[in-house]
């Protein structure tokens, strides 16, 4: 019986897009360059905060150097104001409530940097006992490299097949199937559901709701 599930963070549990771009744009503008619309980070976000300026630049191909400056400045902001307009998505208390209730082992991994991806969980999440929060930590590969939702299996003692993965893009997609996980496609998030299905979601799901219901079985 698999009553284990691993949550993607920016897009599946939170709502931090506002709160990214304004960051990042603050960066860009430091370094003499335009900001970009709010609703385009939906598609530079969920590979990490240096892969962000990556797909920022990637008209523009800029210097390793001016990636590493935009990523220190993003960073200094963000450490500032992550917390400015970021709210869970509606229904994500209740989700997390009818999971614990119901004796599933939970844990948050996200390609935002290991310390803010603590900070969120830390703000937003406390009510709810999570086996692990990880973000991206040094040594250790990012999403969509499996390594570090395999320790977090561990931190199950759960084989892969036994758990459940929820997120919004093909990153998360990719994540779950390379790891052998069941996933599950957040359709409330970045992303849209010609992404999820193209990545192989096992599930799909337009509300948190929906992902209750779905695990509801189990």
């Amino acid at each position: 019986m698999k009553k284990n599930i691993v949550f993607d963070l920016d897009g599946t549990l939170l709502d931090t897009l506002e709160d990214i771009a304004i960051s990042a744009n603050e960066a860009l503008k430091t370094l003499g360059f335009e900001a970009r619309p709010i609703e385009c980070y939906r598609y530079y976000v969920g590979e990490g905060v240096f892969k962000l300026f990556e797909n920022i630049f990637a008209q523009d191909v800029q210097s390793h150097e001016t990636i590493l400056r935009a990523v220190e400045l993003f960073e200094a902001h963000y450490a500032t104001q992550f917390d400015r307009h970021t709210q869970p998505y509606e229904g994500i208390g209740k989700l997390l409530s009818f999971l614990q209730a119901r004796g599933f082992k939970m844990a948050i991994l996200s390609n935002k940097p290991d310390a803010f991806t603590k900070k969120c969980a830390l703000k937003y999440f406390r009510t709810w006992k999570f086996e692990a929060v990880f973000g991206v930590r040094e040594g250790v590969p990012r999403k969509p490299d499996p390594t570090a939702v395999l320790e977090i299996c561990e931190r199950f003692s759960a084989l892969p097949e036994e758990c459940f993965y929820l997120g919004d893009t093909m990153i998360d997609m990719q994540t779950a199937n390379r790891a052998g996980m069941k996933a599950i496609g957040a359709l409330w998030g970045f992303r849209d559901e010609a992404e999820l299905r193209e990545h192989h979601a096992a599930h799909l799901a337009k509300t948190p709701g929906e992902v209750i219901k779905l695990l509801a079985a189990v």
